[in-house]
């Protein structure tokens, strides 16, 4: 081969290397989630349930109910919500234990090598389906529900009255909020049984079933617990919450925090 030949001969340039930024992860979970049929399929049994339930609640109170008042009318049309935030969080669950099940978590992470950034790109994006979802949702089924309930002794309520709209609102930051903290957990545990059975047992079950022991400090304590925090953003009249509408909001971040922190820690510390 001539010096001239040699010369020619184009250079050899490694290939460059790809990064992954945030926003290439939150599409990445964002075409992982639509791309699951379990996602259609729960999402579209939430908003059902929670809907209908609400609306035939609402339907069957009796002309001559005699409870009224704001905070009445609305725990009729939201009677599902609070139920349907178990299909949400067993969703929310799935989104990162199915990826431990399947083995497909080690290709997310070898895509994603700092980890954190998959784990809160997962919330970023489940948290924003189930917050538009679930606005849509809540509004639809307190017009159609008071529509129902103006026939009652109870009386429909409008958006314009005191504490209504926030307390709707306050309807959809709780389901957004439960949503994040069963992802958190499901990053923590890894296990999909374990998982939804420490979400059913401990977050909701447990707080119920120990206000029915004699000692007054568990009833004192029991209003902070993950799962009873977001109840008084959810109501018109504040004023009778066992915490203040600040402290709930407070106390939801608190348990965020938390649950992220120790989810980020394990996330980074273990082997897949």
């Amino acid at each position: 081969m001539t010096a001239a030949a040699m010369t020619e001969r184009p250079a050899y340039a490694p290939p460059q290397q790809y990064r992954l930024t945030f926003v290439g992860e939150l599409r990445s979970e964002w075409t992982k989630l639509w791309s699951l049929r379990s996602t259609w399929i729960v999402l579209l049994c939430a908003v059902v349930f929670s809907g209908g339930l609400g609306a035939l609640i609402s339907a069957s109170v009796p002309d001559e109910a005699a409870v009224g008042g704001a905070d009445a009318a609305l725990s009729f049309a939201m009677a599902g919500v609070s139920l349907s935030s178990v299909f949400v969080a067993v969703l929310g669950i799935l989104t990162i234990t199915g990826e431990y099940t399947t083995g497909s978590i080690r290709s997310t992470l070898s895509a994603a090598p700092k980890r954190l950034g998959m784990l809160f790109s997962k919330a970023l994006v489940f948290g924003a389906v189930v917050a538009v979802l679930f606005t849509a949702m809540v509004f639809a089924t307190f017009f159609m529900s008071q529509a129902l309930l103006s026939g009652t002794e109870i009386g429909g309520v409008s958006l314009g009255d005191e504490g209504v709209l926030r307390a709707l609102f306050g309807y959809v930051g709780m389901i957004v909020y439960l949503a994040l903290l069963a992802i958190a957990i499901g990053a923590i545990l890894r296990n999909s049984a374990g998982s939804i059975g420490f979400y059913v047992g401990v977050i909701m079950i447990l707080p119920q079933l120990a206000t029915l022991l004699p000692w007054e400090w568990v009833s004192d304590v029991v209003p902070y617990a993950p799962g009873n925090v977001p109840n008084t953003i959810a109501v018109v009249d504040t004023s009778m919450g066992t915490l203040g509408l600040g402290e709930s909001w407070l106390w939801m971040g608190i348990w965020l925090v938390v649950a992220y922190g120790l989810a980020g820690v394990l996330l980074k510390r273990r082997d897949v």
